[in-house]
């Protein structure tokens, strides 16, 4: 790959291929969802209890909250950011589910 990007002519001939398609408008709403969590999660706010279901966007626009912590806290890598976690499953009204009847 980087033999190919020292090429100047590959460059150019891949920059005007980009170029074509992100000025196609159905290209870009179709591209907008790139890589995006959509799903809504129950986040607690950890001094008042609070409880509020967002996305992660929302969370990040709405609260400060970096990208990057969010997919953590989702992931389970950390517990809290900036006073903010994931809202405990008991505390989501959902039963135990058993193996076994």
């Amino acid at each position: 790959m980087a033999r190919l990007w020292a090429d100047p002519d590959y460059r150019a001939r891949i920059s005007v291929q980009m170029k074509a398609k992100w000025s196609d408008p159905a290209y870009r709403e179709r591209a907008r969802g790139f890589h995006r969590d959509e799903r809504t999660y129950r986040w607690q706010q950890v001094a008042s209890g609070r409880i509020v279901s967002r996305t992660k966007a929302e969370m990040r626009e709405g609260h400060g909250l970096r990208s990057d912590s969010l997919d953590s806290l989702v992931a389970g890598r950390i517990q809290t950011s900036r006073g903010w976690r994931l809202a405990p499953r008991s505390l989501l009204g959902e039963s135990p589910r058993w193996a076994f009847p």
